[in-house]
């Protein structure tokens, strides 16, 4: 057993409570997937990509944007998934729907703009309009179509309509209309984040990411810390990603990091605070225990806490200082501390396997709900230097886990190339990949439900 997980687990829990996020600790056993390899061909696969389409992105939920952001009557967001596009708008009765946005004439998008306020979208084309409700509400000069001799067919030529619910201050879509509930979807994972009362949360900042590299291999990147060691130097100096605790549960997972301690793979002092330690570890003035412990400090003054943060109470320890880390079949991962927290979103490019987007939502709780900062603007960042990163979040994101991502993203190329060699035989997997084993396997079978 690991030395912080010793330490997590001899200390004295006085409180006994049951909380919605069961621990992870004792860890238990993981089912075994097996040891057979990955194959390079799904990353780069076009008929791959088609049937990735139609089993998968057809038939799950995807998270969209915060509901918030549709807060006024007429207010909109597009979102682009794939070859498709969707409009998402409040209508006059208050009710917020989701549509394809296409118009109905002649095929084209319907609204260009990436989000604002409308009671009527107009074709930029030939100025059919639509209510906000998806209704059509004119067709320009309609007695030039023989077929509408008889009357307009409104109800035929209303949008399309999609699925479309709630959860945790998000939204969510699903393109199949026999899709079973959001909430059904999410399952216990789903019953676990209910605890951080996300709704309370605000958005302050959303920046995306072109990767030159699959969107699988994207979700790959962030669904092990195996990594840590090698490709984020600075991580085992702040943090524990080391043999962490990990679950499977019917098509998602989850994984625990340990925040505020000192990996056992570093070879130096785990002892004192370094500048990096300083800069990037929850320190409190009273402390003068070493690096490597002061999770357990921390833990001690939430717990005390309690009365004047209620959001504490629903939490087990290891939730009130470390990171828990879910990831939602296919692309939405959530990696939260009580205070604030983190949402990746992974999409396919519409035409091209070799390339993806890599949406990043960077989120504070908010339970006064006192006025929270002007959200810079969205924008999707190309390139694989620090700099781009530096740039993309301008101060609302921490210079040293921005590098970490510029890492991560300067691997998605050299992956992708890697991946379409002949001389690549398959990904070998440990065990503290097994998420990836088990997101492989679930696209399988999600595929092979034809």
């Amino acid at each position: 057993m690991a030395e912080i997980e010793k330490d997590l687990l001899n200390r004295k829990n006085p409180t006994q409570r049951e909380f919605k996020a069961k621990s992870f600790l004792p860890k238990r056993p993981i089912e075994d997937l097996g040891t057979d390899k990955i194959e390079g061909k799904r990353f780069y696969s076009k008929e791959f990509m088609a049937q990735e389409w139609e089993h998968i992105w057809k038939k799950t939920w995807q998270i969209v944007c915060r509901s918030g952001d549709l807060d006024s009557i007429g207010s909109f967001y597009v979102y682009e998934l794939g070859k498709e596009s969707f409009l998402i708008v409040k209508g006059n009765d208050g009710v917020i729907r989701c549509f394809y946005n296409v118009c109905q004439h002649r095929g084209n998008k319907l609204c260009i703009a990436h989000e604002g306020a409308m009671n009527t979208f107009t074709c930029p084309y030939h100025g059919w309009k639509w209510n906000n409700d998806g209704s059509l509400k004119s067709v320009a000069n309609p007695q030039f179509f023989r077929q509408f001799d008889e009357g307009v067919p409104f109800d035929e030529l209303a949008l399309s309509q999609v699925k479309i619910d709630v959860w945790g201050g998000w939204l969510w879509i699903n393109l199949d209309s026999e899709s079973i509930a959001l909430k059904e979807y999410l399952g216990e994972y789903g019953e676990h984040l209910e605890s951080y009362q996300f709704e309370n949360w605000d958005l302050i900042d959303y920046q995306s990411f072109e990767w030159n590299g699959n969107w699988k291999h994207a979700v790959d990147a962030f669904n092990e810390s195996y990594h840590f060691a090698s490709l984020h130097p600075d991580m085992p100096h702040i943090s524990e990603g080391h043999d962490v605790p990990i679950e499977l549960n019917g098509i998602h997972s989850r994984m625990l990091n340990y925040n505020d301690t000192v990996s056992e793979v570093v070879e130096g002092d785990r002892e004192a605070f370094t500048p990096l330690r300083q800069k990037m570890m929850s320190l409190h003035d009273a402390y003068k225990g070493s690096a490597k412990d002061l999770h357990l400090s921390n833990i001690e003054i939430k717990r005390a806490q309690e009365d004047d943060q209620p959001i504490y109470k629903n939490m087990n320890d290891e939730q009130l200082v470390h990171q828990y880390h879910y990831y939602f079949f296919p692309n939405a991962t959530f990696t939260n501390r009580p205070e604030n927290g983190l949402v990746f979103r992974f999409r396919p490019h519409a035409t091209d396997p070799n390339k993806s987007y890599y949406d990043f939502f960077i989120l504070v709780n908010n339970p006064s709900g006192s006025e929270k900062p002007i959200r810079p603007e969205h924008k999707i960042h190309k390139g694989d230097g620090p700099e781009v990163y530096e740039r993309a979040f301008n101060g609302t994101f921490n210079d040293v886990f921005s590098n970490v991502l510029s890492e991560d993203g300067s691997n998605m190329e050299t992956m992708q190339w890697g991946t379409k060699s002949d001389s690549f035989k398959g990904m070998n997997l440990c065990e503290q990949e097994i998420r990836i084993r088990h997101f492989h396997q679930t696209i399988d079978r999600f595929i092979a439900q034809k």
